[in-house]
């Protein structure tokens, strides 16, 4: 079913403005001292994110990614401005969760296999979201070059995942009813495993929806009902959702793609549709990034295609390095250098443009975007 692009326009302008001006920030008023008391939502180099009941705050504490993981409670004594808090004494709950023991328990596991900080937190943090595991120089450069996505588990590591293990059971079981389920159940493992996030959450939903699809009725997908089914059971499981930051770029980005993406065809054909794909992300969630960071990167989606091999590598020998094989650390530690060598290679300052300039641009690359992502389908009206 193909939508009107009137309908499409207004849709993705209506999201846009409630996923920009419907929030749940923390109040930003200042407060001398304080004790608060929340649950861990992030945690990276330098401190982590708790969700309280006055909101979202910023605990600035480099010890916590050693000592904590998603789903610990913290209560924190300190001072705040906003949504920042100087802590003067922190103390840690952690979480009993059978994924959260899990997580724990392949955190220490790492640490001991591989000695190299840099490939033991890439590690890590694509395979299981333990982002504080990632040193704060390799976390920075990876923010420069505009790919920090890669270290925040989405839809993208979600979809290797899926396609990797129905890929390998259908090889054992053909195309049964068992192999759906089979993938569908390590899917659920994957999202709990690597803590839940929203985006997994929605690649989960999307990816266990897709294959029912294709199980049980077959025929073309119609990706935006997959993607507002998604939307819903997260709200309903979640209503939080809404106001989660990585939500709104995870469901920003998918959308975007859905309403503006376009595949190529040829022996370029992946590549070029990994980059279309990321400069429409970019454009398409620009008034989003300039909202939450202040700016964008231009150069994020070169840098995304540029990293590609290099994930999928550390995705590999990472897991196998983990699992016991010795030999295949060497070759981790090289290649996760390189890696951040090459990403220093697009490491440019942030762009920022005013409101009363971005939003008339940021419609017309839109309506650029659809007209050439559907260019087919306007030329044959044209003829």
């Amino acid at each position: 079913m193909e939508l009107s692009n009137k309908f499409i326009i207004a849709l993705f302008v209506a999201l846009g403005l409630v996923f920009l001006f419907v929030r749940e920030d923390a109040p930003s008023e200042l407060f001398a001292h304080g004790v608060w008391r929340g649950e861990i939502v992030t945690v990276t180099a330098k401190g982590a994110m708790i969700q309280s009941v006055e909101g979202q705050f910023w605990v600035s504490d480099n010890g916590l990614s050693e000592s904590s993981i998603k789903g610990d409670s913290l209560i924190v004594f300190g001072s705040a401005s906003g949504m920042f808090i100087k802590p003067f004494s922190v103390r840690t709950k952690e979480s009993s969760g059978f994924f959260s023991n899990i997580r724990r328990s392949y955190k220490d596991l790492l640490y001991s296999r591989i000695s190299d900080p840099a490939s033991a937190g890439l590690t890590g943090g694509i395979l299981m979201g333990l982002r504080g595991m990632i040193p704060a120089e390799v976390a920075a450069v990876f923010k420069t070059s505009g790919t920090s996505h890669l270290l925040a588990l989405s839809g993208l590591h979600t979809g290797i995942v899926a396609l990797t293990v129905a890929f390998l059971l259908r090889a054992l079981f053909g195309k049964k009813t068992i192999t759906t389920w089979l993938t569908i159940l390590c899917i659920i493992l994957f999202v709990g495993l690597s803590g839940g996030r929203a985006s997994t959450i929605r690649a989960g939903i999307m990816a266990c929806s897709i294959l029912l699809w294709f199980q049980y009725r077959g025929g073309k997908i119609h990706m935006l009902s997959v993607w507002w089914m998604a939307l819903v059971i997260s709200l309903i499981l979640s209503p939080g959702t809404l106001f989660d930051k990585g939500a709104q770029m995870s469901y920003g980005a998918v959308l975007s793609l859905i309403l503006f993406g376009k595949q190529f065809h040829g022996k370029a054909g992946k590549v070029l549709s990994l980059l279309f794909a990321g400069v429409t992300i970019t454009i398409a969630l620009a008034p989003l990034m300039i909202h939450i960071y202040k700016g964008f990167v231009l150069q994020g989606p070169a840098a995304t295609v540029a990293s590609m091999p290099f994930m999928y590598s550390v995705m590999i020998l990472g897991s196998l390095a983990s699992a016991g094989i010795p030999f295949l650390v060497f070759p981790l530690e090289v290649i996760a250098a390189t890696w951040v060598d090459v990403l220093k290679f697009f490491d440019y300052p942030l762009v920022t443009i005013t409101p009363t300039i971005l939003y008339p641009f940021w419609v017309l690359l839109l309506i650029m975007l659809r007209i050439f992502g559907k260019w087919n389908m306007f030329h044959k009206r044209l003829r």
